[in-house]
């Protein structure tokens, strides 16, 4: 009697996410997005789909063949939004993507206009992808890569094991810590954080829903353009704050994650709803200071807040607000949360882990 294989990390997360998260249903047809350093967890993905007696389609692209296109200058049929695919993703129930391209720092290195170009299917994406009521996930398991890990200043193996623990913790989990918070989200408007270390802010709500980032695709994401794709590992709730409203000083006691930057030590200080001081302490230039120099009116008002909840993110690279007792709070754009009305091009982050949040006066209990 032949025997299965023995669990790998890949199956084991490829398993929770199709069952946990995504929900998959025996007959539903799954399109999983493969590239070469995230193909040995497409395979998995792609297993566990017919185990649970779903029907998988992986698209696979290889990096080396990605830029040689690139060098080749064939931006035009990279960007295009071909009918064969189209017609694939039309009759798709459930997504998975896994971030694309490895090395995203040759990827920033790009000019913006060859980026958009190169990425010019992203909107019609969205179109099919949307009218064909599909629900997805994008995986960070995809992000972790070497030169970028270096950048970090973090372990390869260190950054992937964690997004894997991330990736398990049990959506129900998630959502018992994170549902009270975005209770007194709904129910309050006044914010204040404050700790022993000089951190001392006040905050308006903008009155919007808060968004539950917990893992699962709701029927309120599914009604979202671009929430019909939701993130893991997830662990947040996340809520626009009032651009006119912002007294005091929140100094970041993690550090900040772009694309291709790290920051540590960050501090701003409003005053009369404005950002009127910020510095870091290192990799500020690159992650803040050059982009907000440039940036568009509204880059120094209060953007969101977002609260974590997840117990197995230290202070991951680009899942910065999802550590469990992570208070985030941002300048620039919002207008992508409800209530949001900011639509500025910049957004900059601090994060402080250990904070007291009061709503309306009222302490509340943060994970951590």
């Amino acid at each position: 009697m032949a025997r299965s294989p023995p669990p790998t990390r890949e199956s084991e997360l490829a398993r929770a996410i199709l069952t946990r998260n995504l929900r998959l249903k025996p007959g539903e047809n799954v399109i999983i997005e493969g590239w070469s350093h995230t193909l040995p967890w497409a395979v998995a993905l792609a297993r566990e789909a017919r185990r649970l007696k779903a029907h998988p389609l992986l698209l696979y692209e290889d990096e080396d063949a990605f830029w040689d296109s690139v060098d080749a200058k064939e931006d035009a049929v990279l960007g295009a939004a071909p009918a064969h695919e189209w017609a694939a993703l039309a009759k798709t129930n459930v997504y998975i993507h896994m971030w694309n391209v490895g090395d995203r720092l040759r990827l920033e290195r790009l000019p913006p206009a060859r980026r958009n170009k190169i990425f010019g299917f992203n909107d019609k994406w969205y179109d099919v992808a949307h009218r064909a009521k599909l629900r997805g996930t994008r995986l960070d398991i995809g992000r972790p890569f070497p030169n970028l890990a270096e950048t970090y200043g973090i372990d390869l193996e260190t950054w992937t094991q964690q997004v894997f623990e991330g990736a398990l913790v049990d959506p129900a989990v998630l959502e018992r810590s994170g549902e009270p918070i975005a209770k007194a989200f709904e129910r309050g408007r006044s914010i204040r954080i404050h700790d022993d270390a000089g951190t001392d802010l006040t905050l308006r709500l903008a009155g919007g829903a808060p968004v539950r980032d917990f893992g699962r695709v709701t029927p309120d994401d599914m009604a979202s353009r671009f929430r019909i794709l939701n993130f893991l590992p997830a662990g947040a709730v996340r809520v626009a704050l009032d651009s006119r409203t912002a007294e005091g000083t929140i100094r970041a006691n993690r550090a900040s994650f772009s694309e291709t930057a790290k920051a540590t030590g960050g501090v701003f200080t409003f005053r009369d709803g404005k950002l009127v001081d910020h510095h870091f302490d290192a990799g500020g230039a690159e992650l803040f200071d050059t982009p907000y120099r440039t940036a568009k009116a509204g880059r120094d008002r209060p953007g969101y807040l977002s609260i974590g909840v997840n117990p197995k993110l230290p202070n991951t690279p680009q899942l910065e607000d999802r550590e469990a007792g992570a208070v985030l709070v941002s300048v620039g754009g919002n207008s992508f949360l409800p209530g949001g009305k900011n639509q500025c091009n910049f957004g900059g982050i601090v994060v402080n882990a250990g904070a007291t949040v009061e709503v309306d006066g009222r302490p509340l209990r943060l994970p951590g």
